[in-house]
């Protein structure tokens, strides 16, 4: 039970790393009194916790009780459909390197119900691609842990994804308007670095999965 908890918990650190979440966090927590930002986690949250108790509760057993019949051919083939995924995902980021206008035209003059629909929105989107958090998912059904235990994790899960959120709201709130320089920082540098190490990560990602699974074709 300890591995599963390390294994859960460190995915879902990495996972929070998210420029999708994080950017328009840092620009929400810009607004006076980061106007929003409470809402717009809770969405994120509130999304990506309904999704996974869905797998968990849901057909995720099922499904890998399915998986585990399927022969080494289909195997290879989604691995190399995967791998296109990842190399798709890598060349949205690269080409969304500089989000700027989008991210201020999304958090501008938002209230607390808009904030919550914008959080919610991202998570939706992302979710039918979010490959570390079905990876965490699978890790949790396929363990004996029982239902509340598995209940648990997957909420621990959602909890740490947006615990970023939730600390950009405490240093925006106990430093007041002397935080706009550092947030401004971040802002910067998750619009340049961030999406470009993304777009690496996955582009060799993808393109040693793809190559694994035609290796396995031939």
């Amino acid at each position: 039970m300890l591995a599963l908890v390390m294994l859960v918990t460190g995915i879902a650190t990495v996972d929070s790393l998210n420029p999708s979440t994080l950017l328009p966090g840092l620009y929400l927590a810009g607004a006076p009194r980061a106007r929003g930002l409470a809402s717009f986690a809770v969405g994120v949250f509130a999304v990506n916790l309904t999704g996974g108790l869905v797998l968990v509760l849901g057909p995720g057993p099922a499904l890998i009780r399915a998986l585990e019949h399927v022969g080494p051919v289909a195997e290879h083939v989604v691995e190399i459909g995967a791998g296109l995924v990842f190399i798709a995902i890598s060349v949205v980021a690269w080409r969304s390197r500089d989000v700027r206008a989008s991210v201020r035209r999304a958090t501008g003059h938002r209230g607390r119900a808009s904030a919550f629909v914008l959080g919610a929105a991202i998570a939706a989107i992302e979710l039918p691609t979010a490959f570390m958090y079905f990876s965490a998912i699978s890790a949790i059904i396929v363990s004996p842990a029982g239902v509340p235990a598995q209940v648990a994790l997957v909420t621990v899960y959602c909890s740490l994804f947006v615990a970023p959120l939730g600390l950009l709201l405490a240093v925006r709130r106990r430093l007041g308007e002397s935080a706009d320089a550092r947030l401004a920082t971040a802002r910067l540098w998750l619009r340049t670095a961030a999406p470009r190490a993304l777009a690496g990560i996955a582009g060799a990602g993808g393109t040693a999965l793809a190559l694994v699974g035609v290796g396995g074709l031939f």
